[in-house]
């Protein structure tokens, strides 16, 4: 089972994610602008109030033990703010259930939220939060995209060419690790010698301690 669980979690990364978002963005039609404009201000507010979190906590302690609360799920928020756009994209124009395509980029982006709770990356509540804010985000990006979904939005060769950089990025990029990079990001802003962890959280470190 654990390796359903890693391949659900493959697929919710931010290495995969973001070139599927690319691509489709690349080739999207002129028609479907408005979309892309709200659905990149909605990627870059969730990308944002998910690295602020960690930041926060990583940085200066600023997490909420009661909730074992230490950020945003990442997975869990890039998901569920990118799958149940591409779906509905994907079947814009051939078919005339496309937000049922939306729901089930919704499933999808759920079962990569809960997949990070048997890895051990994250807590419920980070996972919920995570959710929440992907899915508003979705939401407020196709609640005016009703009368566009007729229209034909991505064709296959393009969803083709966006499932190879989901794919192959990963494999390129595998020695980069984005939670080692907010680490570093953590560290550098708060003058930490190193970042805290939700073993911190539960031991009730002191936001100023191990400080240069």
């Amino acid at each position: 089972m654990m390796i359903v669980w890693e391949g659900l979690s493959a697929i919710g990364d931010s290495r995969a994610l973001l070139p599927l978002v690319t691509v489709l963005a690349v080739f999207l039609p002129a028609m479907h602008r408005p979309l892309l404009r709200r659905w990149t201000v909605a990627i870059i507010a969730v990308a944002g109030a998910t690295l602020a979190s960690k930041i926060a906590f990583m940085g200066w302690g600023l997490g909420v033990e009661s909730l074992d609360f230490t950020g945003i799920s990442g997975h869990a928020a890039m998901s569920s703010a990118v799958y149940p756009v591409a779906l509905w994209l994907l079947a814009s124009g051939r078919s005339q259930r496309a937000w049922n395509w939306a729901l089930a980029g919704m499933m999808l982006a759920m079962a990569i939220a809960i997949s990070r709770f048997p890895l051990k990356a994250h807590s419920p509540s980070e996972i919920l939060s995570g959710l929440g804010l992907g899915i508003v985000a979705s939401i407020w990006v196709l609640r005016r995209s009703q009368a566009l979904g007729q229209t034909l939005a991505v064709r296959i060769r393009t969803v083709v060419l966006a499932i190879v950089a989901a794919i192959g990025l990963p494999f390129l990029l595998a020695d980069l690790h984005t939670h080692d990079l907010v680490k570093a990001a953590a560290k550098a802003l708060s003058g930490r010698e190193r970042a805290l962890d939700r073993h911190d959280l539960r031991n009730h470190a002191s936001p100023t301690d191990q400080r240069y």
